[in-house]
């Protein structure tokens, strides 16, 4: 089994001369553990039954009880960086848990970490946001600052590295600015004085415009001359949320998707991203779609809730019909799809994960993370397409492997 070799694998965990040479400062204490779970197995959600296996936990070895803030994942999928609460970013190798890094000490932020994000061209290099206005550029494996990014008037609280890794953006709640860097100078291109609070902030697939989520709103700007293309907005007021199409590079199709939140369902609406016309409204009566929304890693589908039904419903992205409906077993609160589109994670909010086929829709297990009652913030796949990383308000990051489901089916 699956479970069993990596147990193998962790019990021998060691630090090798080898290990040293690219991560000086490793240490065995502070690793990620294995510990015991369920896994729900059956032909639906309905007809499962739970089988005993494992999750790989990562926690603050300085105080295990903090809550995971912020995390991010390597581009390659091998480095887990992660922040408890305080001004250090942990950084663990996934393939064996070891914790490799701890960032900050005297030469890191003053105040909490805000937002994490790596370079997408280069695994090691790592950018975090402060609550001290801050954006630090490291060098994982030295724990060196590599740029310090200095200007905002308030916290560092959205951070986004362009696909072509030339660019990032950071934005400040406190100043209501998004600001555009060149991470290999340090120096500051542009400010974009948006006007409010963002929560989220995602460059296209093509490197040519950023958006900018506001909550009700959303702006579009053409990262060449810095005008903003568009502004984005449903006719209700409600707070809306978002994702990119990753998939159309050069393409002049990409595309943004909006849909409103869990307390007032309705309509999503998807959006060029180049000029922001909007290109096609979906809707599901009488009981209406809501987030989360996440475009298939190849663009041809685009995904919503359903809660009304307990159901995710994916649509052709270019023409609105409904083409897949996948049946949970409580309201889909978090989505994730893997990155070969193979599989589709929906996270509930007490914690429990959902994996499914994202062809066929069938069920292929639930991962019961409803221990200690969190609240799932975030899921994401891996790289490999195996590896299922939850994060929650309160309690640690976990990682769970789909291959254990399957081997099991």
């Amino acid at each position: 089994m699956v479970v069993q070799e990596r147990e193998q694998a962790f019990a021998r965990r060691t630090i090798t001369t080898a290990d040293l040479a690219e991560w000086p400062d490793a240490r065995l204490d502070g690793g990620g553990r294995m510990e015991d779970t369920r896994v729900f197995i059956g032909s639906s959600t309905i007809e499962s039954q739970p089988l005993r296996t494992k999750r790989l936990v990562f926690t603050d070895p300085q105080d295990p009880s903090l809550a995971c803030a912020h995390s991010a994942v390597s581009a390659d999928g091998k480095l887990l960086a992660a922040s408890f609460g305080s001004n250090d970013v942990l950084v663990w190798r996934l393939s064996d848990g070891l914790l490799v890094q701890r960032l900050g000490h005297d030469h890191g932020h003053t105040d909490r970490i805000f937002a994490l994000a790596f370079s997408p061209v280069d695994p090691c290099t790592l950018v975090s946001g402060s609550k001290d206005t801050t954006a630090l550029v490291w060098d994982t494996r030295r724990a060196r600052v590599l740029q310090r990014l200095e200007g905002h008037r308030g916290p560092v609280s959205s951070i986004a590295y362009a696909p072509d890794g030339a660019l990032i953006a950071t934005g400040s709640h406190g100043d209501t600015s998004v600001k555009l860097w060149a991470p290999a100078l340090g120096a500051c291109l542009h400010t974009f004085d948006v006007g409010a609070g963002m929560y989220t902030l995602a460059f296209s697939a093509d490197n040519t415009r950023l958006a900018v989520a506001l909550g009700r709103s959303g702006l579009l700007y053409d990262l060449r001359t810095h005008a903003r293309v568009a502004t984005l907005q449903h006719a209700s007021t409600e707070v809306l949320y978002w994702a990119l199409d990753s998939a159309a590079g050069a393409d002049a199709d990409a595309r943004v998707a909006t849909a409103p939140g869990l307390q007032n369902p309705g309509e999503v609406k998807l959006w060029s991203a180049h000029t922001g016309a909007p290109l096609r409204t979906i809707a599901h009566p009488p009981h209406g779609l809501s987030m989360p929304v996440a475009f298939a890693p190849d663009g041809s589908e685009v995904l919503a809730a359903c809660n009304a039904e307990c159901t995710a419903l994916a649509f052709d992205a270019r023409t609105g019909a409904l083409r897949r409906t996948f049946r949970a077993a409580k309201r889909v609160y978090r989505v994730a799809y893997s990155p070969d589109g193979a599989y589709v994670a929906f996270g509930a909010a007490d914690g429990d994960v959902e994996v499914h086929d994202a062809a066929s829709g069938v069920f292929l297990g639930r991962f019961d993370g409803r221990e200690g009652s969190r609240e799932l913030w975030e899921v994401q796949f891996l790289a490999d397409g195996q590896s299922l990383l939850a994060r929650f308000k309160y309690g640690p990051l976990l990682l769970y492997n789909v291959q254990d489901v399957l081997r099991i089916r």
